[in-house]
């Protein structure tokens, strides 16, 4: 009779070293690594588009005339002094990015990714430059980085020939918001030259010394109605949004926290608050001036607010009215960091240089023990934010992602590193049983491949199983990124 070699069962291989088993952290996406950057459009008739760092879209640049103001449209206000500060350079962060100075003459800038300002003059003077830092870009690789909508708001108002419009720009719900808000310099040097100082008598600070100080910056001089314009206009977005109270609010909250940190101020002595005009004005303030704006602002939406105080940290923050159970220290308030954006009551892990900085973790989000004393002042009645509940069940949902994500990445890494092994074993296998065949050893041929066959009938129901294993484990993870990217506005 002749021999002949037993049927083989076809071997599911599966490269694993190249599985993947992604970790929450922040992705790093094509638009984030081309993020201010001016991309030619290589492999068609090299139209020129500009990443937009601070929502990492394309903004297509057209004709100079169009791009020209498009690039003024999308600047961001930067005050005289900050930009005395960076006269030998812009900082690492600033690279990409497009500014104006409202309080010169208007002029718009671009920091090149070598930190060096550049000048838009003319429209063709800055299409120019725009070209020269042109990088190219595929199609398909342009297709990858989302588009700009008509989603962005901006409004500009009338403003006299005296008066120039502060360009301020946000995020809230993801979404970008730019309103160039008229002021006028009369009004700012007015506030400058007031009191800002509290005096009193005597060696004993009085109880009331810092009641009576703060309250100096809430007194508004007649015709200022900064305050009251930006509420309405609040309102009036609202409105076309169908947002409730409480996201009115948070919209211009929003606003405040995205008011550029004051980094020089720092460096002032005497350093001085403030009042929110000037703020407002110069667009940038610490966290004492985006404070008292913030409080006037929620005053003037009918919230009960405050000021709340840490004196061991030097630091402050406004306090929202809320739920004693959702309030910071038993208060009534709920905690509102101005110098960064944070959820209403989420309290920052840690501060740098006067500006709160998002931790990695999640844990006591709510939790102000460690900023350590705390005082309250200026305290107001009136509505009661209601939000925070909604902010804890989106953190106590990413906690528990997290938690199944940190268990099931060892469990995974050990089954990907048992599977690997099975593989080689098989693969040794499949290249003995070609021996075999190929010497016509018959014999050993089909007492191999019995072994063999129930070993990769084995191997591809383990391999179905981590695949769809690892498929959950990374909706997962893209869930918990996703939940990160909407509690931070990232």
């Amino acid at each position: 009779m002749n021999k002949r070699f037993k049927y083989l069962l076809i071997l599911s291989v599966i490269f694993l070293s190249n599985a993947f088993l992604i970790y929450p952290v922040k992705a790093i996406t094509l638009a984030s690594q081309l993020a201010g950057r001016i991309v030619l459009q290589v492999e068609s008739k090299g139209e020129a588009w500009y990443i937009n760092p601070q929502d990492q879209k394309k903004y297509y640049l057209g004709k100079p005339e169009d791009a020209y103001n498009l690039m003024r449209q999308l600047s961001v206000g930067i005050s005289e002094q900050e930009f005395a500060s960076w006269s030998k350079g812009a900082p690492a962060w600033a690279r990409g990015r497009l500014y104006l100075r409202p309080q010169s003459h208007g002029e718009a800038y671009y920091v090149d990714l070598n930190q060096r300002w550049h000048y838009l003059g003319r429209a063709n003077d800055a299409w120019l430059l725009f070209r020269s830092q042109g990088l190219g870009i595929s199609n398909s690789n342009l297709n990858k980085i989302p588009s700009a909508t008509s989603s962005t708001v901006t409004k500009t108002q009338a403003t006299s020939p005296n008066d120039y419009a502060a360009t301020l720009s946000w995020i809230y719900k993801l979404e970008n918001f730019k309103l160039n808000f008229p002021l006028k310099s009369s009004m700012d040097s007015a506030y400058a030259n007031s009191v800002k100082t509290f005096y009193y008598t005597g060696n004993i600070e009085p109880a009331s010394a810092r009641e009576q100080f703060y309250s100096i910056f809430f007194n508004k001089k007649t015709g200022d109605t900064s305050v009251k314009d930006l509420v309405a206009y609040g309102r009036e977005v609202a409105t076309s949004r169908s947002w409730t109270n409480d996201q009115t609010a948070e919209f211009l909250i929003a606003l405040v926290q995205y008011i550029p940190y004051d980094n020089a101020k720092l460096n002032q002595d005497p350093m001085q608050p403030n009042y929110p005009y000037e703020t407002l004005y110069k667009n940038s303030g610490i966290c004492s001036d985006k404070t008292f704006l913030t409080v006037a602002i929620l005053r003037e939406l009918g919230y009960g607010a405050a000021i709340l105080d840490f004196p061991n940290l030097n630091h402050s923050a406004a306090g929202i009215a809320c739920p004693i159970s959702d309030s910071v220290n038993n208060s009534g308030y709920c905690y509102v960091e101005t110098t960064n954006y944070f959820p209403i009551g989420v309290v920052p892990p840690s501060l740098s240089n006067g500006k709160a900085v998002v931790g990695d973790g999640l844990d006591s989000l709510f939790d102000a023990s460690h900023l350590s004393q705390m005082q309250v002042f200026q305290k107001t009645t009136g509505l009661s934010y209601q939000g925070v509940a909604s902010t804890k069940k989106i953190v106590t949902d990413l906690q528990t992602k997290k938690t199944w994500i940190e268990a099931q990445k060892p469990i995974l890494s050990d089954k990907n590193t048992e599977l690997t092994a099975k593989q080689t074993t098989l693969s040794n296998q499949q290249a003995q049983l070609n021996s075999y065949q190929a010497n016509g050893n018959v014999s050993a041929y089909n007492n191999l491949v019995d072994t063999y066959n129930a070993g990769v009938v084995l191997y591809n129901a383990q391999l179905a199983t981590y695949k769809g294993e690892l498929t959950v484990y990374n909706n997962t993870v893209a869930e918990y990124n996703n939940g990160l990217k909407t509690l931070y506005q990232q």
